[in-house]
């Protein structure tokens, strides 16, 4: 998936099969003026994320048609540029898939209840990050 960028994108696709954790982050990130769209299914999620750019993916890891990983797996293969987010409602183990993930895909991860600082913050970084990327592409792409 590739996409022509004339402006920052705002905009954060929220996956989750819980219809509350996606009311809380419609009303909780667009109040701080990120545009959400959010999905119950990964299918239809990956068909939005076709649609139009997002920065931001954030998904829940327990999902009964398609995990979380697969889903960043499918985004992976499809291309897309969006930064990645994972959030559980499992809490902190050491030996959870979360944490072996982090080292080979390092995507952000909120834990439920979410924390709304770091979540403010985390999303942030995925724009800052995100931005920074499409930048530094633009750059190449002017400099060859």
């Amino acid at each position: 998936m590739s996409y022509s960028i004339k402006e920052n994108n705002n905009r954060v696709l929220v996956l989750d099969d819980e219809e509350d954790v996606l009311d809380f982050l419609t009303i909780f990130l667009g109040s701080l003026g990120w545009e959400v769209t959010t999905c119950s299914s990964p299918t239809q999620a990956v068909e939005e994320i076709g649609k139009r750019p997002y920065f931001l993916a954030l998904t829940d890891i327990a999902m009964p048609e398609m995990d979380g990983y697969e889903f960043c797996s499918v985004l992976r293969e499809k291309k897309a540029t969006c930064e990645i987010a994972l959030m559980t409602g499992f809490g902190y183990n050491p030996k959870h898939t979360l944490v072996k993930i982090r080292k080979s895909m390092q995507p952000l991860f909120f834990f439920k209840p979410f924390n709304r600082v770091k979540l403010a913050e985390g999303v942030q970084l995925a724009w800052n990050k995100y931005h920074k990327y499409i930048y530094e592409c633009a750059q190449q792409t002017l400099s060859s």
